[in-house]
């Protein structure tokens, strides 16, 4: 049954149904499209690390026609008159192209086959709802209206509210609306499947892949296809995704490492004609650049960072909700990190916008107490400033002892790539000792150990240290009264 927001006139009788499952069963004799004929349509949870390696070999090969018609390829790139991968269809607020309104950020990925984009929600003109949705039904009619055999949202949010299906009003053509969330290898494979069904038989239109906004997750999931339909490198695939982020691409390490670990499946190979339809121009203008990514200090390249607002009335427009998803992700999985929202003073504006992120932040289930608002910047009203103010994180030791313990060596070289993002500061590492061990001649020398030698690890891993101080504190500032006191710590202290 289509759920109660579905358009009324979209019904299947059972032998359109009977022949959709012919079909898709001649798809796949077995695999995950099976499933979603079954009437599992929901596969994937939404901002889950992405991890993907080449699919399953257990499916069965799939038998298509050996030579393609590229004609409808063609016919396709000359409508939306988009030669290349960073080619807009439809612009940010779902603008550009009528016949496709519903979408947002609307971009070829291969030419009549697959396109990506998001889902125009939160700037809709006549249904505006919250960004986190999957389609409008007025989007998902478009696309079936302009041949799109498929729609894939690729995040989880509400998509029980969405139709299973919708049919023209001549009931000759279907779309189809799954979820599948492209961060398995399953599900990898079923969004292969789906893809390469598109290329090779002839009674399929194109799948649409879209998350929110048509940055990151669709983004992720079409560098796996031009990986693996265009040949596209690893560099080349995490360039492209990158360049068709909108410049929302800091952090993000788990989709690079996803990127870099798939590998093309054989069965679904294409000749050189087929690639040569299909596969958009790009121009890789770094492609000289050496991939050498280092993974912790990407993950914590943005504790300090600087958001602009559009000049409008939206207190979290989709664009800063986005990077706040990833940012709080990035403030959960860290060390103990307090952010000051530092916003323009006398602005009321700015402050409902910082205690509008800091709210954000929270609901994401980032620590209340690591969050404060404080009134900076008067010149910048646009802007949200989020800087580390205090690093909680203390290094423990045994009785006596100086030696950094293995799990605590983990987290400081965490905390290593968070110094460089600390601002106009100084970090004080500041060792101590627990009153039972020693007098205070001999307490002050371990506690003066303990903080060279954590200083010493970190000049080690090649955090530079101009910024960093360290000193003893002996047993003079207890902090519990037990064993725990055998600690340092660190503390962010403002440049005067």
């Amino acid at each position: 049954m289509l759920p109660q927001n579905s358009l009324s006139h979209l019904v299947l009788d059972v032998v359109q149904v009977a022949a959709l499952v012919v079909l898709v069963l001649s798809l796949s004799s077995c695999g995950p499209l099976q499933a979603l004929v079954r009437g599992d349509r929901s596969m994937g949870e939404p901002h889950e690390a992405a991890s993907s390696t080449s699919a399953s070999k257990e499916h069965a090969e799939v038998s298509f026609p050996v030579e393609v018609d590229t004609t409808p390829f063609l016919a396709y790139k000359n409508l939306y008159d988009a030669d290349c991968v960073e080619d807009k269809v439809t612009d940010n607020w779902g603008k550009g192209f009528d016949a496709l309104y519903g979408t947002r950020n609307f971009r070829p990925v291969l030419h009549g086959v697959a396109y990506r984009g998001g889902a125009n929600n939160y700037y809709h003109n006549t249904a505006k709802r919250s960004n986190k949705n999957p389609l409008p039904n007025d989007g998902l009619q478009r696309l079936l209206e302009g041949g799109f055999s498929s729609a894939v949202y690729l995040y989880k949010t509400n998509f029980e509210t969405a139709p299973a299906f919708l049919v023209d009003s001549t009931q000759s053509d279907t779309l189809y609306y799954y979820q599948i969330g492209g961060n398995t290898p399953e599900e990898l494979d079923t969004l292969l499947q789906l893809t390469y069904a598109s290329i090779v038989d002839e009674r399929r239109g194109p799948v649409y892949l879209h998350c929110w906004n048509g940055w990151h997750q669709s983004g992720f999931v079409s560098a796996i296809l031009l990986k693996q339909f265009c040949g596209y490198d690893d560099q080349k695939s995490i360039h492209y995704w990158e360049d068709c982020a909108d410049t929302w691409t800091l952090g993000y390490e788990r989709i690079r490492t996803a990127i870099r670990d798939f590998e093309p499946v054989e069965r679904y190979a294409i000749s050189p004609e087929v690639r040569s339809a299909i596969c958009p121009c790009y121009a890789d203008t770094r492609s000289a650049e050496a991939l050498g990514l280092d993974s912790i200090a990407l993950a914590f390249e943005t504790p300090a960072t600087s958001l602009l607002f559009p000049a409008s009335d939206e207190l979290l427009p989709p664009s800063i909700s986005t990077y706040l998803d990833e940012y709080a992700a990035m403030l959960k999985d860290s060390v103990q990190v307090a952010v000051e929202c530092g916003f323009a003073s006398g602005d009321l504006q700015a402050a409902e916008r910082a205690d509008a992120a800091r709210a954000y932040l929270i609901g994401a289930g980032v620590d209340s107490a690591l969050i404060s608002c404080v009134e900076r910047d008067p010149d910048k009203p646009l802007r949200l400033n989020l800087n580390i103010v205090d690093l909680g994180f203390a290094v423990s030791f045994e009785r006596g002892g100086v030696q950094i313990l293995s799990g605590d060596k983990l987290v400081l070289n965490r905390l290593g790539a968070i110094i460089p993002a600390i601002q106009n500061s100084t970090v004080e590492i500041s060792g101590h000792s627990d009153a039972g061990t020693g007098d205070d001649f001999v307490n002050n020398h371990i506690a003066k150990l303990r903080a060279m030698r954590v200083y010493e690890y970190l000049q080690v891993i090649g955090v530079d240290m101009t910024q960093v101080v360290h000193k003893s504190c002996g047993s003079n500032e207890p902090r519990y009264g037990d064993e725990r006191d055998r600690r340092v710590e660190f503390e962010i202290v403002p440049n005067k």
